[in-house]
């Protein structure tokens, strides 16, 4: 269990990085409806991420959960603390999040500039997700991840189900060999990813409406 949550930080916080299209994708786990692909970066010893997956639920469901980050701990794995740092406007936000990490590793934080956009033709709902900096001040305790890019594609399918593509690019930061994070990455998302689909049928998340989604 250790060994996964060391990799974690490259799913964790946020979500993503849409890659170069030429990336050549890896099938590293499918179960359960969730298909978990790694690729090889030319910039990055770490591998990019991607999970693609159809579940049940509503766009507005999903917005509704990234929206409140400090909803992660319930559903991202490792995710220690998540809170909002600034509400910039009903789609956009900042926040802030830590990774908790077994010992004798560092515990990982990052601030998040997240934002939703929705295409008024073909309802596609994209999220970025992406690192940003002099938001707040480093802590000496825990070690600030320098890079994250995340990006969510999802497109309602009817029946109350979505598709979902999820891509990442990430730096942890810290020392952490690309081996050992590369070795076990597929299992992390795998696990988040059935953590959502289960979350998301909470009766919290099945009212929820915003102006800027159409379902």
């Amino acid at each position: 269990m250790h060994k996964y949550k060391l990799v974690w930080l490259l799913f964790s916080f946020s979500s993503l990085y849409y890659c170069n299209a030429q990336t050549e994708w890896s099938l590293k786990k499918d179960k359960d409806g969730i298909q978990v692909f790694t690729g090889k970066l030319p910039d990055s010893k770490f591998n990019a991420i991607k999970v693609n997956c159809t579940i049940e639920g509503t766009l507005s469901s999903l917005a509704a959960i990234v929206l409140q980050p400090e909803l992660q701990p319930e559903w991202v794995l490792a995710t220690k603390t998540a809170k909002l740092e600034k509400q910039l406007a009903p789609n956009h936000l900042y926040y802030y999040a830590i990774a908790s990490l077994p010992w004798p590793m560092t515990n990982r934080d990052m601030v998040i500039d997240l934002i939703i956009h929705q295409d008024s033709l073909s309802k596609k709902m994209t999220i970025h997700a992406n690192t940003i900096d002099k938001v707040m001040p480093e802590i000496s305790s825990l070690q600030r991840v320098p890079f994250s890019n995340a990006t969510w594609e999802i497109i309602p399918m009817g029946e109350n189900k979505i598709q979902i593509e999820y891509i990442l690019k990430i730096n942890p930061g810290g020392g952490i060999p690309p081996w050992m994070v590369n070795m076990f990455i597929a299992r992390a998302p795998f696990e988040t990813f059935k953590n959502l689909s289960r979350i998301i049928l909470d009766k919290r998340f099945q009212v929820q409406k915003f102006d800027f989604i159409r379902n």
